[in-house]
């Protein structure tokens, strides 16, 4: 069960992100990030989370994610930010269907080198943080 929940958080996650909006103007989303997703306990994360966030013009980057939960899972997502100061700020709503949690709403920021989130469903509730860092190399 708590790897169904891993995979649904997840697929949350990078679906929340593939429906961001906006002009991703002035802030500096591109780069490595790294860090943890969480569920309800803020202090326990649940699986380490990294992310490599390339910009590709006109408020668009390319966005790929690393989890672990229980396994490890590599997710490649467009993305489309909005710009609000020097934040890339996004929220949204998805429906996973009965069977894999249904409807989870999401919001989060990238500002400053943080890239932070949360998420709520009927069955779980979290976060996710993750900070810029230097990419291990391959």
């Amino acid at each position: 069960m708590k790897t169904n929940i891993s995979l649904v958080l997840l697929t949350v996650l990078i679906s929340g992100c593939a429906h961001m909006s906006g002009s991703g103007g002035g802030a500096d989303a591109a780069g490595y990030y790294a860090g943890h997703w969480y569920g309800p306990n803020p202090n326990q994360p649940l699986g380490e989370l990294n992310c490599t966030i390339t910009a590709t013009g006109g408020g668009n980057y390319d966005a790929l994610f690393f989890a672990t939960f229980g396994g490890m899972g590599e997710y490649e997502v467009p993305l489309k930010g909005t710009t609000q100061d020097d934040a890339v700020v996004f929220d949204g709503s998805v429906d996973l269907g009965e069977t894999s949690g249904g409807v989870f709403d999401w919001k989060g920021t990238i500002v400053e080198g943080e890239f932070n989130g949360s998420y709520t469903s009927k069955f779980i509730n979290g976060t996710f943080k993750m900070g810029k860092a230097e990419k291990p190399a391959e």
